[in-house]
């Protein structure tokens, strides 16, 4: 095992996966020494969604940017680094925004917001002792494990759809990006009312409680005991179809990463971005592109118990291979190795 050393410059919640997957490693007894400087104002990429790690010699980054919405810092990056680990990855825009470092562009793989219990980021010591007194659970509550589950065949499929809005009249936002978060907005709420309609008691979705859920489809609020965290991940491993959506920046959702971890059947909008291994369409997930598509989709594997567990054992079996964090981020140790030796 050859050392790692790492470095993080920032506090939030999107690189909390790949310091999850180090910090695990060194439990199993990789040799990961770590400098958190997420509050060194000075440092160059302070406050970004990265993580910086050097290893045999190189110099490894790991992007966590919902798509390209931030280029010059990307371009920063690449420019620094001997290998771009980047979670929305696409080789297109890869090769037309940065032809020059395109080559050194790999995929990283779905996002989840999963922690470590020794993670030097997250809440505050008071914030997590406020969360236990209301009855919520803290961040750190949220390792691995709880998110894990097992394939199983159900008599009666329960279908999952808890989701948000996002506001599409953000005067910081350019145009078009609040016209997608208009279409965003528009399919998340017409495929629960869908469902709610055909699938009665079998199916749990809704909104969280906000101004814009309030102006725009009150019916569908949901009371918040469905929509806090821990109850959420009780919901998901009481589910077996569940529905993902498209993220900002045409990211794909944190959800669909935790469906993957508690191998869930998927019914997702369609990737606009790869992820490493064989997660194929019709075999890990039912792709839609409109909310008719999603509820055919639903239709199909409620219609179908034996390919629903199937699905769940493909999704089960990605995730021990490259989703579980400590092996996500053993992956692309592997894939720097076998860049060094010449055989990627």
């Amino acid at each position: 095992m050859e050392p790692v050393r790492l470095t993080i410059p920032s506090d939030i919640p999107h690189i909390s996966q790949i310091l999850t997957g180090f910090l695990t490693l060194r439990d199993q007894g990789w040799p990961v020494t770590l400098e958190d400087r997420s509050r060194d104002r000075t440092h160059p990429f302070h406050g970004l969604p990265v993580v910086l790690a050097q290893y045999r010699g190189k110099r490894l980054l790991y992007d966590l940017w919902d798509g390209y919405q931030d280029t010059p810092d990307m371009e920063k990056g690449l420019a620094w680094c001997e290998v771009y680990f980047k979670r929305s990855f696409c080789s297109e825009r890869n090769r037309t925004l940065f032809p020059q470092y395109a080559d050194k562009i790999h995929p990283l793989g779905f996002n989840y917001h999963v922690t470590h219990r020794r993670s030097p980021i997250g809440e505050p010591g008071w914030k997590a002792l406020a969360k236990n007194l209301l009855g919520r659970a803290p961040d750190r509550y949220f390792t691995p494990e709880v998110f894990e589950g097992k394939a199983r065949q159900p008599e009666s499929p329960r279908i999952l759809f808890l989701t948000r809005l996002w506001d599409d009249r953000d005067p910081t936002q350019p145009p078009e990006k609040n016209r997608e978060r208009t279409q965003i907005n528009r399919i998340r709420i017409e495929i629960i009312r869908t469902l709610r309609e055909r699938y009665g008691g079998n199916f749990l979705g809704g909104l969280n409680d906000g101004a814009l859920s309030e102006k725009l489809a009150p019916d569908l609020i949901l009371p918040a005991r469905y929509t806090e965290r821990k109850h959420y991940i009780r919901l998901l491993h009481d589910s077996d179809i569940c529905i993902g959506s498209m993220g900002l920046h045409e990211s794909i959702g944190w959800k669909t990463g935790e469906y993957v971890a508690a191998a869930k059947a998927i019914v997702n909008e369609t990737f606009r971005y790869r992820v490493p291994g064989d997660f194929r369409e019709g075999v890990n997930y039912l792709p839609f592109e409109t909310a008719e598509d999603c509820v055919r989709a639903v239709d199909t594997l409620a219609g179908d118990l034996q390919a629903l567990c199937a699905m769940e054992r493909a999704n089960e079996a990605y995730y021990r291979q490259y989703l579980r964090p400590d092996m996500l981020v053993r992956n692309t140790l592997e894939l720097t190795d076998r860049i060094l030796e010449g055989t990627e």
